[in-house]
């Protein structure tokens, strides 16, 4: 298709062009009719501190982290506002890996549950950090808000180890109130959306299985380098399933004809039968971006005993087309919503106090916390 040999230069700009968002106003804006999600689990008792990774329980947790691209950045999570300054902010503190916002339904805070002194979670909003393949603008980071949620709108997994890790290390080093060899840490890893909306592009040849990987395990062997870490590796979902979804709404459906580029591989070709190819395409690539990340879970198991790489499927089985237009944001009718991000964390701490072989591969919004016990553990297998 013709448009994809563009789209490299394009997708760079892809905040600036989601403000063009706004001439579609005259659709009606969508409001969330759901019912939100509100975490009640009991306290527990401190128990001893945990040994190993294998040992590790809610209470041990000290320090939260976070890498990835704009959906863990909370990007446009609060939908349109009607100016531009406002439609292109990341709410960082409502992420649903990362987010510490007082009263926001976020893993982060469901930990401080059961230990008051947790530090790390992102807080409030700001306008969007940009980072996209080798448009990387330096002295974006805003320490103060994003504290340890390195992830920036647009960033595709080269951008980790490159760009992402060097801040997230930077800070962990300077933050006086971290003990690094002592303090327990959850990093939670969420990339591959950007990777594999180019994936059709024959142009970007870094975007393939064999190089996902590649980046991968470059990262990882980086975050190896400090004590103490647990990293929830999250799966990636079907990314096609969003222009199914956005088929029920008029608005969304405007807004992805007039900018394919949000996701070009899921929006380019619409209905036609090219169109219907790349989205099969994008699912494919998908799975194969799961496969090896499952892959390199495995080869890390047993090389440390503070370290451990959990796969988190929760979304590899998801499709969006199976929910309310109220999962999408209303700027871009691609980024999740406010809902949206609080049923991923539910989704995400679920499958974090599950063992491997119980873990869910969906998201359920119906489904209830799993609330720890005494006996419950961060599972590593």
């Amino acid at each position: 298709m013709e448009e994809l040999k563009t789209l490299s230069g394009i997708n760079m700009y892809k905040l600036v062009a989601s403000s063009l968002l706004l001439l579609t106003a005259a659709f009606a804006v969508q409001h969330c009719s759901c019912q939100t999600v509100h975490f009640d689990c009991p306290k527990l008792p401190p128990l001893p501190p945990a040994r190993t990774v294998h040992e590790l329980r809610p209470q041990d947790i000290r320090v939260v982290m976070a890498l990835g691209d704009s959906v863990t950045a909370g990007f446009g999570m609060m939908g349109r506002h009607g100016n531009i300054i406002e439609d292109l902010q990341e709410y960082r503190g409502m992420s649903w890996s990362i987010g510490m916002d007082d009263d926001a339904q976020t893993v982060p805070n469901f930990l401080k549950n059961y230990r008051d002194d947790l530090i790390g979670g992102s807080l409030g909003h700001h306008l969007g950090e940009l980072c996209y393949d080798i448009v990387c603008p330096p002295f974006q980071y805003k320490p103060d808000k994003d504290v340890l949620n390195a992830a920036q709108s647009g960033a595709m997994i080269p951008n980790l180890v490159t760009h992402e890790w060097r801040y997230m290390l930077e800070q962990l080093k300077e933050h006086k109130e971290i003990d690094m060899d002592n303090d327990w840490k959850v990093l939670t890893l969420f990339i591959g959306a950007n990777d594999l909306c180019l994936a059709c592009s024959e142009i970007v040849p870094t975007l393939t299985p064999d190089d996902f990987e590649k980046h991968l395990r470059e990262t990882l062997d980086e975050v190896m380098k400090i004590p103490r870490v647990f990293v929830n590796l999250v799966l990636t979902g079907n990314i096609s399933g969003i222009y199914t979804l956005s088929l029920k709404n008029k608005h969304c459906t405007e807004v992805h004809r007039l900018l394919p580029i949000e996701c070009a591989c899921a929006f380019l070709g619409g209905s036609t039968p090219e169109g219907v190819k790349l989205r099969e395409d994008l699912d494919k690539t998908a799975m194969a971006f799961n496969d090896r990340m499952n892959k390199v879970a495995a080869d890390y198991v047993g090389i440390k005993d503070d370290f451990a790489v959990v796969i988190q499927p929760f979304f590899s089985g998801t499709d969006p087309s199976n929910f309310t237009i109220d999962f999408l944001s209303d700027l871009d009718c691609f980024h999740p919503s406010l809902l949206a991000h609080q049923h991923m964390a539910k989704g995400l701490w679920n499958n974090m106090l599950t063992p491997a072989a119980q873990k869910k591969t969906s998201l359920v919004w119906t489904d209830p916390f799993v609330c720890p016990t005494n006996n419950t553990l961060l599972y590593t297998n």
